[in-house]
């Protein structure tokens, strides 16, 4: 899991949502909020992918860790084979647990609607209306609905509120929201913890409703009579979050903004933000270039280097010399002190140890044997880069456990 992309994907979204619900949610500019919206969920799953390099060298110290040389001690005598203490729980691979489980869970909840929806498509009367979508005339009081190009209706809407329904319906069909509604839920199984993109995806429903009043009014349909069969329709026990329906989803704010006048269209320079903070972004998510920091303007200390430093011998030849080497203290053992000791030191053009100093440490006993045993190691073999040796920082960590 790309801990980063979500991370930049969820922040982006928010901001972009942000703005647009304090810019433009409340203008009569239906088309255009639609786009703003989908431009919204387009932006945060593009643009955190974007890899942008600046010129501006990032300066970085350490990084590089050697193989982890565990070193292990029984009162008795050491031993390579076994370890008494527990490692601390992986709270990445619990975030990607949680994570993948919240997908799972959303990728079931959008199949189990898709599986409703086929399975309310099977019986009652299939017909066709004036523009080739298919409508299903079904039995029992519920709000009448539409997904891509299929109607279900009641037989007694179909029989007394034909016209407006079907208007309604058409409208959705017609302008593509089916469409918008499968973008939003891709975007709401990646961000499924996420709450801004259930707030825009509110606003993008909300907004489709609108867009279907303007669509059945133009149509010369009676508003109060349009308005009244709202409300009515309000009552209706259905509950089909995946397709577009006559539900009271923003009820109140429809019937209002049947009633406002038109927005200027000066006020649509607002969205210009959006492309603004957009390109903002783009250059918040850019990685400048990496450079090592250098000892001084003459000789550098590299930190990634195109040949590692090592341990002459190898890993196992490594652990066997740290073993050997290690004392346990014995104030630490009587109290039973434990833990992992991380200490960094630079290894020098010819292979010798400088500046050993500890990083990390449970308790200062581990760390002053850690300390003396770097500083009694032998020469290393040199880092290199283009076959040239070179000075490198270099981390061990030394595991101090009791049997």
């Amino acid at each position: 899991m790309n801990y980063e992309f979500l991370i930049k994907s969820s922040l982006l979204l928010a901001l972009l949502y942000g703005s647009f619900a304090l810019l433009l949610s409340r203008e009569t500019f239906h088309r255009f909020n639609r786009v703003a919206l989908l431009c919204v969920l387009v932006a945060s799953l593009l643009l955190p992918a974007v890899q942008l390099t600046l010129d501006k060298p990032e300066f970085i110290g350490f990084q590089n860790i050697g193989n982890e040389s565990v070193v292990l001690y029984s009162q008795a005598s050491p031993t390579l084979t076994g370890s008494a203490t527990s490692d601390p729980p992986d709270w990445k691979q619990v975030m990607y647990v949680l994570y993948i489980i919240g997908v799972l869970a959303s990728v079931g909840i959008f199949l189990f609607q898709l599986f409703s929806f086929w399975s309310e498509t099977k019986g009652g009367t299939c017909t066709r209306d004036g523009h080739g979508n298919t409508v299903i005339i079904r039995g029992g009081d519920f709000t009448p609905y539409s997904f891509f190009h299929i109607i279900i209706i009641s037989a007694s809407d179909y029989e007394h509120l034909r016209e407006p329904i079907l208007a309604h319906e058409q409208a959705h069909i017609r302008l593509g929201h089916s469409w918008d509604l499968m973008l939003l839920e891709i975007v709401k199984t990646i961000q499924w913890f996420n709450p801004f993109v259930y707030l825009l995806g509110r606003d993008l429903k909300t907004v489709h409703e609108y867009e279907a009043d303007n669509a059945v009014l133009n149509l010369g349909i009676d508003a109060k009579r349009y308005q009244l069969l709202l409300v009515t329709k309000a009552v209706g026990n259905r509950l089909q979050t995946l397709g577009n329906n006559l539900s009271h989803h923003s009820l109140k704010k429809r019937i209002k903004m049947m009633h406002r006048n038109n927005s200027n269209r000066w006020q649509m320079g607002k969205a210009l933000v959006l492309p603004v903070l957009m390109a903002l972004a783009v250059v918040a998510f850019a990685k400048p270039k990496t450079e090592t920091l250098p000892a001084s303007e003459n000789d550098k200390i590299y930190d990634k280097t195109e040949v590692m430093a090592s341990f002459p011998g190898g890993d196992y030849a490594f652990m066997k010399w740290l073993n050997q080497n290690v004392q346990y203290p014995k104030e630490a053992m009587e109290k039973n002190i434990q833990g992992r000791v991380l200490v960094q030191f630079i290894v020098e053009k010819d292979g010798s140890i400088t500046q050993p100093k500890v990083v990390r440490s449970p308790d200062k006993l581990l760390s002053a044997e850690a300390l003396r045993v770097v500083r009694k190691m032998p020469g290393m073999t040199p880092a290199k880069i283009k076959g040239k040796p070179v000075r490198s920082w270099y981390t061990i960590p030394v595991i101090f456990a009791l049997n």
